[in-house]
């Protein structure tokens, strides 16, 4: 599957959706509010928003990492920064 990862961003698609890198037993979905230009590029990524189901500071700091190197299709038209989210699902391993 996708690894436990989905995205929301209106009318955009991704380009890059790294995976946490994490080895950790912790568990529990991660919801990041990304800010992204018109290029793709994330610029601002706050984790642990409405949706998360643990606020572990761990996993709320490798879902950020991971979300701040996500990048999404360039959008000329897009507004200067287009707020979306990343949620991330981590799971016992």
């Amino acid at each position: 599957g996708n690894k436990g990862i989905s995205y929301e961003l209106m009318e955009r698609g991704f380009q890059k959706l790294p995976i946490p890198k994490y080895d950790y037993q912790g568990e529990g979905r991660v919801v990041v509010e990304v800010s992204v230009d018109r290029s793709g590029k994330v610029i601002q990524a706050v984790p642990g928003i409405k949706g998360s189901t643990t606020l572990d500071e761990y996993l709320l700091k490798v879902a950020k990492d991971a979300a701040m190197e996500a990048s999404f299709e360039r959008k000329p038209d897009a507004p200067l920064f287009q707020k979306g989210t990343i949620t991330y699902n981590f799971i016992l391993k």
